[in-house]
């Protein structure tokens, strides 16, 4: 039960770390290139409420929070699905960054739907991706090095979990990218 509940905390410590650091930046950053792609959406309001190509600390504030709670849901996740996952660290890093990368995509879109009308659809979702996979690509190398996994050999059942999850994954990833583009349409 103690490895359970520091692999969970550990988890959430590094997601929150990583998540606020590199997701926050990335995210910044990122959210720029997208206005100065489109700099005839300045003063437009986003699905969140901001205002597109306003620079505000609170706002930089609120993409690295946003950052650390999405960096919290991966390092828990991570801590939760490993069990599942290849023996071997690379295949499981890859595994997990190509699957967290589809769920946030898929999630991130979902919530910002609207945004698509407005900016660039390729560049967003291209940049979306970009900056997800960069915080996920941390989360399981850290969480090695501070709650290394337990020696295990999943089974066929494990790797068939994991291949069905990561199909449905790119199920909903894809249905989101369509999504974002239909939106692009409709305007």
């Amino acid at each position: 039960m103690r490895w359970w509940v520091r692999s969970l905390l550990t988890g959430a410590a590094v997601g929150l770390v990583v998540g606020f650091v590199v997701g926050g930046i990335l995210g910044r950053i990122f959210m720029r290139i997208l206005f100065r792609a489109r700099e005839d959406t300045l003063g437009f309001s986003t699905a969140m409420g901001a205002l597109i190509g306003d620079f505000t600390a609170g706002g930089t504030l609120f993409i690295g929070i946003a950052g650390a709670i999405f960096g919290v849901a991966l390092g828990i996740g991570y801590a939760c699905v490993r069990a599942l996952m290849p023996s071997r660290w690379w295949w499981r890093e890859l595994v997990f960054v190509i699957g967290a990368t589809g769920l946030l995509l898929g999630r991130i879109v979902d919530d910002n739907r609207d945004d698509f009308s407005l900016l660039p659809v390729t560049l967003s979702l291209v940049l979306i991706v970009g900056s997800v996979a960069l915080t996920a690509i941390p989360v399981p190398i850290l969480m090695e090095r501070f709650a290394p996994d337990r020696e295990r050999h999943p089974g066929v059942v494990a790797h068939a979990v994991v291949g069905l999850g990561l199909i449905a994954v790119g199920v909903y990833a894809t249905s989101a990218i369509a999504s974002a583009y239909a939106v692009e349409k409709l305007f």
